[in-house]
């Protein structure tokens, strides 16, 4: 799962026309840059040096690109080098980009620029994100772990590199590769965006127990290059080459393009003899394997619970129903099943679990079917009325009693009728499943909290998982089902004798399913033991599981041994640092009270003991660039993160770039002249998403928001009028792409794209397109690109589409008054407690830049004109409510 590029952005920098290169100036000037305003700059000064002459049509080459891969016993570390040269006499600008999968931790990042070593350091995260934040008010590049995926996060870091240099960027990160369905699976995604001399890709997996299977595949595999993927396999060890040559990277025999682009993909399985698992120790540490073969499966009964609220309409309800029949037409006849469908009332299949029978799975087909999706979402009823019938089932022994009870939750929103208090759901749900069947919950779409849904699942045995709108979103419910749909044992316990260890993971689990594997890690305690035995006790199907297995703790050392510490020599330790570290962050999320602070203080301490990059710690990299007090910052985000924490604060000309105006008369003569033609070729109005006005009156503030491309952010809340207004940012942060509205008073929702129109009155839910003419109380919609929100008497929202691009107005006449309670990225600016000055706006104790600039296009906005703009930019820095207005779905209201 590793997906890696190197983009190069040719900078134009203006120490190009400076005699003095080590002048004050230059740095100045230089380190207000960034990629767009260069490419204005560059726009505009074309006319002065063309680029072919000036730069003789060179760019940065990537010299070469090597992925190591290690692997010992399951866990593995990845090497990324890459070494880039710039063959201009100018500097340029270059962006190390690369996808590395969720599950792993960065341990290392290490940049060296004219052989001057930049060594990244691991520290806490809240001191590490004062050192982020001062890079980017200084406009420097700042580099982070900025979003997520599937199954992977996003790597992005930019430096700067001088003329005729080279720079080589070394990344590390460890991960544990979890066995599913039988296999582990290492993810090398790979996109180097160009044709690479020196690319390289080894794998190197030993595993003590045997490799019993190993297969390699490439998505972007040709039948040249199946030849070139080498494999050398014994039978505890394997190396994996892929050494392509240019001519074997090219789309075509004639094309510069390269075909490398897509997921190397190696998987393999170990061999497995003893039941009880396989121990291995090294310097103190021990990890324990257990996947047991040769077991009967366990019956289970499992109770689907099917959110079919109006949120679900279209493909979501389609594709769950797709779903649902081709689980339901794989489900053993020894198994019990019921469903359970809701909206703001829950509706039940059959009153109790029914066995699978053929007859019965042809009538739960037809039932799920028929689902359509419309009202509310009563999220506790829900699970309630699931408990219930369990509760029931097992009171009148309707149940095998040797089986596994699951729960398998799918919804794509938050509650809203009946009990919505998230506690209150997790504390009910908690009371009334009291243990008798795990609760897996899978979050449909990124508008559901999934925050909630992993403690939901946690705290009832079970785990959360998200099922991403697109196009295989069954093939991914179908998946889940899969890992869970064959149960082994029942209350697994792996017991330590004689008080051997200490600091051991978890060691309980509720089930084992087939194709998993349960791993366990810890330190052994006593230094004069000579063996370390493992007792493991379970339920099987017929009789309990009980099994034990003796390990020496000085064991003989082999070549397989010898050639495993030689790879990975601590790997027994980092794997234990690892999985106490993953184990306590999910522990940390159903945790209460002081529980929290213990818990987060223990993963924070190993972070930074085994330079850990998590979501409690930050890797800082020195930055290479001319002042080395500027830092460049990498982040680790959550699953339920809506954003990552990339303020992208200087993406185009901004308040900085207007205070050199002022002093251009003690610029140098070929600066000012720069400085006179960039003031009069370039566009001189920044793009802003939001506008706000009096119609009565021509200039209006131009609101840019500069949060990170793809979030929901809350422009507008009042609490006295319950009026909430929420938008999505486009993937690259240049317009809107969906609006969340609300009106309490009026029992009103809308959900505003550009395709189409949904409003929700009372649960009811009716989809226009935009050609259609709407009015309702608190809604109007009279023309095809233009919708009115009224907000109050003389105060209204209105939303225009251009193409696929939202923008929102708002327009406040003389007689509207808000209050103190309004808040949101655009509420703030109209609460009573903000004044406008000259240059800035004076939100409470925040003061907050602008700048007055003409000939501003109001056109995108529905005024047919152009006019003055006071720009004001707003980040979290200078929201009242920081990262606060960052909201999890297009209905949510800030807290």
């Amino acid at each position: 799962m590793f997906d890696f590029g190197v983009c190069f952005c040719t900078n134009f920098h203006w120490s190009e026309l400076l005699t003095n290169p080590e002048s004050d100036r230059r740095r100045s000037l230089r380190a207000m840059g960034n990629l767009q305003r260069w490419s204005l700059l560059i726009s505009a000064l074309v006319t002065l040096c063309p680029l072919p002459s000036c730069h003789g049509g060179k760019k940065m080459e990537i010299r070469s690109m090597h992925i190591h891969s290690r692997v010992s016993s399951r866990f593995a570390r990845t090497f990324v080098t890459t070494i880039i040269q710039n063959l201009l006499n100018s500097s340029q600008e270059a962006i190390f980009e690369m996808e590395l999968p969720k599950t792993a931790f960065i341990t290392n990042f290490t940049m060296i620029i004219d052989n001057v070593a930049n060594v990244g350091i691991v520290k806490d995260k809240a001191e590490a994100k004062k050192k982020y934040q001062k890079a980017v008010s200084r406009g420097h590049s700042a580099g982070l772990v900025q979003s997520t995926g599937r199954k992977m996060e996003n790597f992005k870091i930019s430096v700067n590199v001088g003329p005729l240099s080279t720079a080589t960027f070394k990344l590390v990160y460890e991960e544990l590769l979890k066995r599913q369905l039988g296999n582990y699976e290492l993810y090398l995604r790979i996109r180097p965006k160009e044709l690479v001399e020196n690319f390289q890709i080894n794998v190197d997996i030993i595993e003590p127990q045997g490799i019993r299977f190993l297969q390699a595949v490439a998505t972007f595999m040709t039948n040249e290059l199946s030849d070139v993927v080498r494999i050398n396999r014994t039978e505890n060890k394997a190396h994996i080459e892929f050494k392509p040559t240019l001519r074997q990277q090219r789309q075509c025999p004639d094309c510069a393009e390269t075909l490398l682009d897509g997921d190397l993909r190696i998987t393999y399985d170990v061999r497995r003899e003893g039941s009880a698992g396989k121990v291995q120790i090294v310097n103190g540490y021990f990890v324990h394997y257990f996947a047991p073969t040769n077991l009967k499966r366990l019956p289970k009964n499992v109770l689907f619970i099917i959110d079919h609220s109006g949120s679900m309409f279209g493909n979501k309800i389609k594709q769950t129903y797709e779903a649902f029949t081709k689980i339901l037409e794989d489900m053993p006849m020894e198994d019990y099943i019921g469903i359970l469908i809701f909206n703001d009332k829950v509706d039940n299949w059959k009153k109790s679990l029914v066995r699978a029978t053929t007859k019965n799975i042809k009538k739960a087909k037809e039932f799920v079917t028929k689902i359509t999706a419309r009202g509310g979402t009563d999220i506790n009823k829900a699970l309630l009325t699931a408990a219930k019938m369990l509760t029931n089932a097992t009171i009148n022994n309707a149940l095998p009693p040797m089986s596994a009870s699951m729960i398998i939750f799918l919804s794509d929103g938050e509650p809203t009728s009946g009990t919505t208090d998230h506690k209150r759901i997790i504390d009910n749900v908690k009371r009334s499943l009291d243990g008798q069947a795990a609760l897996y919950c899978l979050g449909f779409g990124n508008g559901v909290d999934f925050n909630f849904l992993e403690k939901l699942a946690l705290e009832n045995g079970g785990l959360a998982r998200r099922i991403y709108e697109d196009s295989d979103s069954a093939l991914q419910l179908q998946g889940f089902y899969n890992e869970v749909a064959n149960p082994m044992l029942l209350n697994i316990e792996l017991q330590y004798l004689d008080n051997s260890v200490d600091y051991v993971t978890r060691n309980s689990f509720r089930h084992y399913y087939q194709g998993s594997e349960i791993i366990v890690a810890g330190r052994i305690s006593n230094n004069s033991l000579e063996t370390l035995t493992a007792e493991v006790k379970a339920q099987g199907f017929s009789e309990p599981f009980s099994m034990t297995v003796e390990t020496p703790v000085q064991e003989e050392e082999d070549e397989v041994s010898r050639e495993q510490r030689y790879i990975f020599g601590d790997f027994t330790e980092r794997l234990w640092a690892y999985l106490t570290i993953e184990q306590l962050l999910i522990k940390q999320i159903s945790a209460e009270g002081k529980e929290i602070m213990k818990t987060t203080e223990n993963a924070l301490g190993l972070s930074l003991k085994y330079n850990f990059v998590t979501p409690l710690t930050s890797m800082v990299v020195t930055s290479p660039e001319e002042e080395k007090s500027d830092e460049l910052v990498a982040n680790k985000p959550k699953e339920d993160d809506s954003l990552a924490e990339l303020d992208e604060s200087y993406d185009s000309v901004d308040s900085h770039y207007y205070g050199y105006y002022d002093n251009e008369e003690n610029l140098p003569i070929d600066i000012k002249s720069l400085v006179e033609v960039f003031a009069t070729q370039a566009p001189v109005c920044e793009s802003f998403h939001i506008i706000l006005g009096n119609p009565n009156e021509t200039d209006r503030i131009c609101v840019k928001v500069t949060e990170a491309p793809g979030v929901t952010v809350n422009v507008f809340h009042d609490e006295m009028t319950g009026i909430t207004v929420n938008g999505k940012l486009s993937d690259n942060g240049s317009h809107f792409v969906r609006f969340g509205l609300e009106n309490k008073k009026a029992r009103l929702k809308g959900d505003v794209n550009a395709n189409n129109i949904t409003l929700i009155r009372d649960g009811q839910v009716t989809i226009y397109d935009w050609t259609a003419a709407i009015e309702c109380p608190g809604f109007l919609k009279t023309n095809i690109e233009q919708i009115t929100f009224p907000l109050d008497v003389g105060a209204n929202f209105t939303i225009t589409a251009t193409g696929l691009s939202l923008h929102l107005s708002l327009f406040v006449d003389s007689g509207y008054s808000a209050s103190n309670l309004t808040t949101g990225v655009l509420g703030q600016l109209v609460n009573t407690d903000v004044r406008l000055n000259s240059d800035s706006f004076s939100v409470g104790p925040k003061i907050i830049p602008v700048h007055r600039v003409t000939g501003c296009d109001f056109t995108p906005h529905g005024e047919q004109r152009r006019g003055h703009c006071q720009h004001v930019r707003l980040s979290p820095e200078n929201l009242l409510g920081g990262a606060g207005y960052i909201v999890s779905d297009m209905f949510t209201i800030p807290q």
